[in-house]
């Protein structure tokens, strides 16, 4: 399931190991563990520990395993481009685990983040976990947060704050390249709109009304690999009796809760008041038409291409 990118692979009889050019590894270890996963990053003293609900035990007997970290619970939604976590620390991490373990029962799969020569104090794993869940609030599209509270984070010197930036950034990049969590937005404003796309680059979708009405249009664009609806679209409010049941339905619930639709001057249709980053076209598109949609089919540039016939395209390219 896990993969970084540019890996060579070896195997030995006890683990299975996988190391790129630049000193990134994937370490799988052996049936005493149960192939409980590590990975590790060239110049980052962070490790990470990548398991399921049958390695909690195994945590306990992992000595530097017992110091400050950050953890994430997590729990594939079925249907659905979203997981469930819930991001925690604590001073003795593979204990907390063991803890949870008891206290959830929805969560299938962790990651536990320490630091290799034991740096990392209570107040550095407070000041991860506030800021990782900032993170993951702004990813709607692709995580739901479990946290029942903001984490009150910590205060640090300044140049511990940009150590720890740093770490966070490394912990993102081990999330997303082996497959774990998509993170679709880091650093990026969510209302802030990349200006620097041309009018061409973006895709339209019509947005039938009530009888007798013109339709409205919503607009995408691909930037850095989501897909990006725009401030502006019109959203439709009715929905097909179908679709009420969907995954894409509660997601557009909640970002409809969390203040990202508008009314508009017509009162078949809200209107996106902020940027929005999917993973998928059709989901982009179910939340805009309230049904579900084939949205590769759907999205179409104004010279009439489809969104799959751009994308083929600049795969053969």
């Amino acid at each position: 399931m896990y993969q970084l990118r540019g890996i060579r692979r070896s195997i030995c009889s006890r683990h299975f190991e996988e190391e790129d050019s630049g000193g990134h590894k994937l370490y799988i270890m052996g049936e005493k563990y149960k192939s409980l996963k590590t990975a590790e990053l060239s110049n980052w003293t962070g490790k990470a520990y990548i398991g399921q609900r049958k390695h909690v035990q195994i945590l306990q007997s992992i000595e530097e395993l017992a110091s400050p970290g950050i953890y994430i619970l997590i729990s594939e939604i079925e249907d659905s481009y979203q997981k469930k976590i819930y991001i925690g620390e604590a001073d003795e991490v593979n204990k907390r685990i063991a803890e949870q373990f008891k206290q959830k029962d929805w969560w299938n799969d962790f990651v536990v983040f320490i630091s290799k020569d034991a740096n990392l104090t209570k107040a550095h794993v407070r000041y991860l976990e506030k800021e990782l869940y900032e993170v993951a609030l702004k990813n709607k599209t692709t995580i739901e947060t479990t946290n029942g509270i903001t984490p009150p984070g910590s205060k640090l010197p300044v140049s511990e704050c940009d150590d720890m930036s740093d770490f966070n950034e490394n912990i993102i990049f081990v999330l997303n390249n082996l497959g774990i969590i998509d993170f679709t937005k880091t650093q990026m404003d969510p209302q802030n709109t990349d200006n620097s796309k041309k009018e061409s680059d973006v895709f339209y979708m019509s947005v039938p009304g009530g009888k007798g009405e013109n339709a409205k249009q919503a607009k995408l664009m691909i930037v850095e690999g989501t897909y990006r609806l725009l401030t502006g679209s019109y959203i439709r409010k009715d929905h097909v009796s179908s679709f009420a049941s969907h995954n894409y339905a509660k997601l557009r619930r909640q970002l409809e809760e969390e203040g990202f639709f508008v009314a508009s001057e017509n009162e078949s249709y809200f209107k996106l008041c902020k940027d929005v980053d999917f993973k998928s076209p059709s989901a982009a598109a179910a939340i805009v038409r309230n049904s579900s949609m084939n949205g590769r089919k759907e999205w179409k540039l104004r010279n009439g291409l489809s969104l799959d016939e751009f994308e083929n395209r600049q795969v053969g390219s």
